[in-house]
């Protein structure tokens, strides 16, 4: 879709990204996978969603790999885990919305290895003549 962003769209691109950012904020080295699965969730449900893929998992050897950050995980963020932070709304037949940075956990944060801009990015329709 080019010119414009439709505001269902906006609506629910705000919040995963707010979603996202706050998940950021929690990120360290102690940090229980299940609570911060479940804070994004139960944001989630109060806006009438659902957190329906997991939300992120480790990034070693393998892109999908160890810890898995889903609600039945409830196990801790380590220092120097690199994991994957990935709030997703997907709407069947419509439209979906995922943002997604790889992080490295330490002691006191974590440091987000991606470096993307967040805001819309609308793309304008170049008529040919």
């Amino acid at each position: 879709m080019c010119g414009y962003v439709p505001e269902e769209i906006k609506k629910i691109y705000d919040l995963v990204l707010k979603n996202q950012l706050q998940t950021e904020k929690e990120l360290k080295d102690g940090t229980n996978i299940k609570m911060i699965c479940r804070m994004v969730q139960n944001d989630f449900e109060l806006h009438g969603y659902d957190l329906i893929h997991s939300l992120g998992h480790g990034v070693g050897l393998d892109i999908h790999e160890y810890p898995y950050l889903q609600e039945k995980n409830n196990n801790y963020l380590k220092d120097r885990m690199v994991i994957t932070n990935e709030p997703g709304i997907y709407i069947p037949d419509k439209f979906g919305v995922r943002i997604e940075d790889t992080v490295l956990i330490t002691k006191s944060g974590c440091i987000n290895l991606t470096k993307s801009d967040k805001n819309y990015i609308v793309l304008e329709q170049k008529n040919e003549k």
